[in-house]
């Protein structure tokens, strides 16, 4: 095990040094000079160039200010500059973020051939923090800009040609990173990466391979028990990692009180709360201390996170489509159809474009596979019914359940003009097309979770399997996507599943009486 850096109070020089204004002419020599006082200290370089945007207020008229180093920040910067191995759980706006984005400038922007390397939680946070490095750079000085002049300039990257350096960032995909050999990775909230482990496995090799370092940050997600980054931090604890970990709580920022800790619980936004009560949200997003932060949340999450963890080992790329009509990038198919086994379909149909999702799943039901699906929440539900008809044919049209909701019926409208005539029925009489939800929602819960939790069922789909994440049981144990998120997904496969026997048996019936109408024959 590497000997982990003790930490010490750093003097820095807190403003000592003479400051450079935008309309002063400087010498050749004396922007040389500037340049390497900068690139010899990462505080220097905070305390003379480095402005943030403080939004305005009753106070204040916002706009951009001098950089602070209250003592926490202190010490990050120098954990920064002296650590390989950092993971980082914090209150929620402790200025750790905005830190992180200009540190990780300053390596590029002074240093050759650094490549830094940062996850997010989605494409937005990506681009957010990409944001925040260049808001840095544009209220340098011009001659300094000038000088280092940032190329390329886009919202998932910004490099320095001088250096031969590049910033890259990155949505937390399945294959996010790799290929890279960074000089530093930088996990932004990284508690709520859908593909955590995916990407420390694809990544951190290299960062070993090649020295370089790791700055794991991260506020509370509350449904996620058994995260990576708690589960380093937990580790690194008890010494059995090389990670050094660091916890900043809400009083960190110097001015709040116990009158701000109480004013903002009591104003907490609906989403903020997330379905928990208000002092335990306060607990998860404003922590005191670290066992607030790590303590297990009374609502749960459904499913067990270590096995859907284990099941993202085992998505995949669909296959490859050359049929007519069949759009490959809306139809997904991993396993192809075969003779002998048996199909079931559901469909959870969404309320809109760019709302929540449509979901049209296959589940073979002899092996629990969903061997092809449609997840999109970019298509209205007469052309979601469309693709679902023609995802169907794939599988020699097997009965299928749409959910009856709102939208689900003009899917199901929609099917019956394309001449689909293989629908599953509420009811003995056959009047009553899908599958209505209401009060089977427990049944289908209650039959879903313990299958995942099993191992019973296989998802190849990883944006599919991520929405299992977000699925929590509240205190009065309802079953459903926590604030914000999705649970279409495992809505249909929930449909799906609890159909399955009656698939199964329904199937068997009919090869039975084939068999005996050929032993007629016979």
């Amino acid at each position: 095990m590497v000997a982990k850096a003790e930490y010490r109070e750093p003097k820095f020089k807190n403003n000592s040094l003479p400051k450079v204004y935008l309309n002063k002419g400087l010498s050749e020599q004396e922007k040389l000079k500037e340049l390497l006082i900068c690139k010899a200290s990462f505080p220097d370089f905070l305390e003379k160039y480095v402005k943030v945007l403080r939004p305005p207020t009753i106070e204040n008229v916002g706009g951009y200010i001098g950089f602070e180093m209250p003592p926490h920040i202190k010490e990050l910067i120098w954990h920064l500059l002296k650590t390989r191995m950092v993971v980082i759980i914090k209150s929620r706006q402790v200025y750790i973020s905005t830190t992180l984005a200009a540190w990780a400038l300053w390596r590029v922007l002074f240093f050759q051939g650094t490549l830094g390397l940062v996850f997010s939680k989605g494409e937005l946070e990506a681009k957010e923090f990409i944001s925040k490095a260049k808001r840095v750079y544009y209220n340098l000085p011009l001659w300094m800009q000038e000088l280092l002049e940032m190329k390329p300039d886009s919202t998932e990257a910004i490099g320095f040609p001088e250096n031969s350096s590049i910033l890259q960032s990155f949505p937390s995909t399945e294959a996010a990173g790799i290929g890279f050999t960074g000089s530093f990775v930088i996990t932004d909230e990284w508690d709520f990466h859908p593909f955590d482990r995916l990407n420390y496995h694809n990544v951190h090799p290299t960062i070993a391979s090649s020295g370089g370092q790791w700055i794991g940050c991260t506020s509370v997600n509350p449904f996620n028990p058994n995260s990576l980054a708690k589960q380093i931090y937990r580790e690194a604890v008890k010494g059995n990692n090389d990670f050094v970990p660091l916890f900043f709580p809400w009083n960190s920022v110097p001015s709040r009180d116990q009158a701000w800790y109480d004013y903002t619980l009591r104003n907490q936004a609906p989403e903020d709360l997330n379905g928990l009560a208000p002092l335990e949200a306060m607990q998860r997003n404003y922590p005191r201390v670290i066992e607030e932060a790590l303590a297990p949340t009374q609502i749960s999450a459904a499913f067990d996170q270590n096995v859907l963890n284990a099941m993202m080992g085992e998505t995949r790329n669909p296959i490859r489509l050359f049929k007519d009509s069949i759009d490959d990038k809306i139809i997904g198919v991993y396993k192809p159809w075969s003779i002998g086994e048996v199909y079931v379909a559901a469909s959870d149909t969404g309320h809109g474009v760019g709302k929540d999702y449509s979901v049209t799943l296959i589940l073979n039901v002899r092996t629990g596979e969903v061997v092809a699906d449609i997840v999109s929440n970019r298509i209205a539900p007469d052309e979601f019914a469309f693709h679902s008809v023609k995802l169907l044919e794939i599988y020699k049209n097997p009965i299928w359940y749409p959910e009856d909701n709102d939208w689900g019926q003009v899917v199901i409208n929609t099917a019956e003009r394309l001449e689909y005539r293989n629908f599953g029925y509420q009811d003995d009489a056959r009047t009553k097309k899908g599958f209505h939800t209401g009060k089977n929602r427990e049944m289908l819960w209650g039959n879903l979770i313990p299958a995942i939790n099993n191992r019973q069922i296989v998802i190849y789909n990883h944006n599919g399997l991520a929405q299992f994440y977000d699925v929590i049981r509240s205190r009065e144990g309802r079953i459903e996507a926590s604030q914000g998120k999705n649970d279409d997904y495992p809505m249909a496969l929930g449909i799906a599943w609890l159909k399955r026997q009656k698939t199964l048996t329904g199937s068997a019936q009919v090869i039975t009486s084939s068999a005996k109408r050929q032993l007629v024959r016979w």
